[in-house]
């Protein structure tokens, strides 16, 4: 990574506007000043007076194993940083706040004004952050190999050139069948002669609809926890979370104190996956089982804010990777059939939104409830409102004329 060179008090600043602008929460903002504070207090007392990539490495580092601060400390610590780093490299907006795969290729103008075009085309229809951060990443990787195969205008693209380039990144096809949109693009606007998405078939793979469990079901699930045994209490508020609200495991997992309003009843954060804000109110249920983890069960640890900590010492923050293990072991100890169907955690987010389209609810709200910044992305659930497609089949005609024979087996003189 480039080691730019810039003024902290700059860098803070801009985050900081950017924060604005993307509405964080006042807890997640004081949290991370709480960071930006102690970061600049580091470089003062060593009297640096600029901002590198390396000092805010040596910044995590002192964290980690000088102060010996939580892991969730150290992860937030090297996460604001991580940021820092982006603004000064040159990176603005939500691709300086949300790490992603875009770097900076160097690419002939003509090509560049072509890549840019296309990035505003995917978020005109609805690309959320992450996939048009990809598809920036991938598409810029293919026109530096076009242009280190020669061309440098996209007029002159060819079928040979295209392959020398795809074949120069390693030839996945996987990265094939992320080009084709690109290159059905180029073809539409009339900037290539041919639509080189066709030199390979696409593969369609079938999409399985996402797992989904009844309500019935769900309360089964809930209601399997012992709640006189402490790692059930535990288990219990975790999975609330993910039953009545849809909330992911990692979001779960990195849940704060700040991010739990118990006097005004309100739940809220930012989201791990999208960087987008999400907010509802606390249910009295999931406010109960979170009292009881977080007053009898939750060990009092210093410097970790996280909410659902280990069960065994030395403790430390939950992995989304434990939960979603949990929720797995969970469900093999009901009597719901779960033969040849998934039961991770994902599945009580599939099962969430499942249910409320099936009980009329509109895609608008159940995209607001999943947290999802795209109006396209509750697409793959409205495929599994198996009682609204009831209504929709038309019945079958009687046959007759020539068809009528033909399923009776007749001989049928074709005249032609």
């Amino acid at each position: 990574m480039e080691n730019n060179i810039k003024s902290l008090k700059y860098l803070i600043d801009h985050l900081n506007e950017l924060l604005d602008k993307e509405a964080y929460t006042a807890s997640t903002r004081k949290d991370m000043n709480f960071i930006l504070d102690a970061l600049s207090v580091y470089m003062q007392n060593r009297n640096l007076t600029e901002y590198t990539a390396d000092a805010g490495k040596q910044f995590v580092e002192y964290c980690d194993k000088v102060l010996k601060v939580c892991t969730s400390r150290i992860s937030r610590a090297k996460n604001i940083t991580e940021k820092l780093n982006r603004i000064s490299q040159g990176m603005d907006g939500r691709a300086a706040l949300i790490p992603g795969k875009r770097t900076v290729v160097n690419l002939p103008q003509s090509l560049k004004n072509i890549l840019d075009c296309y990035i505003q085309f995917c978020k005109e229809i609805g690309n959320d952050f992450s996939t048009v951060d990809y598809k920036h990443w991938l598409c810029s990787r293919f026109l530096k190999s076009v242009s280190d195969a020669g061309c440098f205008n996209i007029e002159e693209l060819n079928s040979h050139i295209v392959q020398i380039a795809f074949l120069s990144m390693g030839g996945y096809m996987r990265y094939w069948q992320k080009l084709s949109p690109f290159f059905h693009f180029l073809y539409e606007q009339n900037l290539t002669k041919q639509d080189f998405s066709k030199l390979i078939q696409k593969c369609i793979i079938p999409q399985p609809h996402p797992t989904t469990y009844s309500i019935e079901e769900i309360r089964r699930l809930e209601s399997s926890f012992d709640l006189s045994v402490k790692n059930d209490i535990r288990n219990y508020a975790i999975t609330l979370l993910m039953s009545r609200y849809g909330i992911r495991a990692c979001d779960v997992a990195a849940l704060t104190f700040e991010n739990v309003d118990f006097s005004n009843n309100r739940i809220h954060f930012i989201q791990q996956k999208t960087g987008e804000p999400w907010e509802a109110v606390l249910l009295p249920i999931v406010k109960t089982a979170l009292e009881n983890y977080i007053t009898y069960v939750r060990p009092s640890i210093s410097n970790c804010n996280n909410i659902f900590i280990s069960a065994p010492h030395p403790y430390t923050a939950i992995k989304s990777g434990t939960i979603n293990t949990m929720i797995n072991n969970q469900f093999r100890k009901t009597d719901i059939n779960i033969t040849e169907k998934r039961h991770g955690s994902r599945t009580l987010r599939s099962s969430i939104a499942s249910n409320m389209v099936n009980d009329g609810i509109s895609t608008e709200v159940v995209r607001n409830v999943l947290g999802h910044s795209s109006k396209y992305a509750i697409r793959h659930y409205t495929k599994i409102d198996i009682e609204s497609m009831r209504i929709c089949p038309l019945s079958v005609p009687t046959p007759d004329g020539i068809f009528k024979e033909l399923l009776s087996r007749k001989v049928v003189d074709f005249n032609v």
